[in-house]
């Protein structure tokens, strides 16, 4: 071991050496005693430098010893916690717990790093004794509750109608002493429901050429939505073209179009746009009606029997649905005894005034028809002389015909002795003739 200590003067070591060559001198033998002295001082200040440097190296050793300890201590401690995923507008729970430790909490610290905040930092500090406090106003003060138990060590928050702008990572940290600190990143993802419609936005008309019949929507969604049709009714009759557009915010809009040839016969069947997306529950079904515009067709006019009194239908097949017109040719029919409400036309008082050909127009937006109905009213004075006049007419008829007949059976017989007169008056003449000669 390396001496260290106090060092005797020069002028003491020479005396020391030359005690040596002069024994038996008085003053040499105080010269012995100096070193002796010098001696006993030297052995006492190697022994106190022993007994300090034992001492450091048994407080070495322990504090060793105890780096040791808490360093085993501290591998096996950990905090648990995982990924948490969310539909936008409700709430989740991010769970942590401090495991393996009984050292003391000093705080629970949660920091968080989202599409708002892109830069990490502190939010939110957890106290040993269950108080809380935000440490920056950035959204979620009034939207964070904690539910944990600091006495346990779970430092678990709840986040309250989750925004898209809360997405990222969440870091829970725990500061325990003496070891030190321990934390867990929380990855929250934010699934965000598309906004769903079935619409068209230029209604078609019947023609000739390939449209647009429907367009389905799935707008802002997160992630993307898959969206497609149901189409029994029209078979390949139809074809789909989906288009899909992301937004800055991480959402995506998918609009699915629906295209055919606009007939009459694809009015009004039904299909149907099916959505589906991860933030569903289940798949949506949009049911649609497919809306074809096209004129009006032939007109119709007829009697309504549901009603006693006389009332005229007009009926025309269009869509959207036509606004009928009634008018009557040459002239116009008496108000008091005529009444015309959309489709129908009301007779209310019969006489021969009505007579006359009405017509019925049908209109819409992409067209109109036409129909007409001949209206011939017959006065009950009219018909009395008209039955009269039959029954004479069918009593001279009769009479006539009894007439000719008699006449016709009477005739014959007459005609034949007519006849028969004629026919020996010329013999007799003949024969007259010949004796003559």
């Amino acid at each position: 071991m390396q001496q260290i200590g106090y060092q005797p003067p020069l002028n003491l070591r020479r005396r020391t050496k030359t005690t040596h060559t002069h024994v038996g001198d008085r003053p040499d033998l105080e010269e012995e005693e100096l070193f002796v002295l010098w001696t006993n001082v030297k052995n006492k200040l190697r022994v106190t430098l022993a007994m300090r440097r034992a001492k450091h190296v048994t407080e070495a050793v322990l504090c060793c010893g105890i780096l040791l300890v808490i360093h085993r201590s501290s591998e096996s401690i950990r905090v648990i916690g995982g990924s948490r995923t969310v539909v936008q507008g409700g709430d989740v729970d991010l769970s942590c717990s401090l495991l393996e430790t009984d050292e003391e909490l000093e705080q629970i610290t949660w920091q968080k790093r989202t599409l708002e905040e892109p830069e990490n930092h502190n939010f939110f500090l957890i106290y040993p004794n269950g108080v809380t406090e935000f440490i920056s106003s950035n959204g979620l003060e009034d939207r964070v509750q904690f539910f944990g138990k600091p006495t346990e060590n779970i430092g678990s928050i709840r986040i309250k109608a989750a925004r898209l702008l809360d997405e990222g990572n969440f870091t829970c940290v725990f500061s325990v002493f003496p070891s030190g600190v321990y934390s867990i990143e929380i990855p929250l993802t934010v699934l965000v429901p598309p906004v769903m419609s079935v619409t068209v936005d230029v209604p078609p008309v019947v023609g000739e050429n390939e449209v647009f019949l429907a367009s389905c929507l799935a707008a802002g969604a997160k992630p993307q939505a898959e969206v497609r049709w149901n189409t029994d009714a029209f078979g390949s009759l139809v074809r789909t073209v989906t288009n899909s557009t992301q937004h800055a915010n991480g959402t995506t809009t998918v609009v699915s179009h629906l295209l055919g040839v606009p007939t009459r016969a694809a009015n009004q069947q039904q299909v149907q746009c099916v959505v589906n997306q991860s933030a569903l529950v289940t798949e949506r079904t949009l049911a649609y009606t497919i809306n074809i515009n096209y004129p009006p067709q032939t007109v119709n006019i007829t009697l309504s029997e549901a009603s006693p009194a006389t009332v005229f239908l007009c009926v025309a097949d269009s869509n959207p649905k036509a606004i009928y017109t009634w008018t009557r040719v040459g002239q116009p029919w008496p108000q008091s005894a005529v009444r015309a409400e959309g489709d129908t036309l009301h007779l209310i008082s019969l006489s021969s005034e009505l007579n006359g050909l009405y017509t019925c127009e049908a209109s819409n937006p992409y067209g109109r028809a036409t129909g007409s109905q001949y209206v011939h009213v017959v006065s009950n004075t009219s018909a009395a002389c008209w039955v009269l006049l039959v029954i004479i007419f069918l009593i001279v008829a009769a009479a006539a015909a009894g007439l000719i007949w008699y006449r016709w059976k009477n005739g014959k017989c007459l005609w034949s002795s007519f006849m028969g007169d004629h026919q020996f008056e010329a013999q007799s003449q003949v024969e007259e003739d010949e004796a003559g000669v």
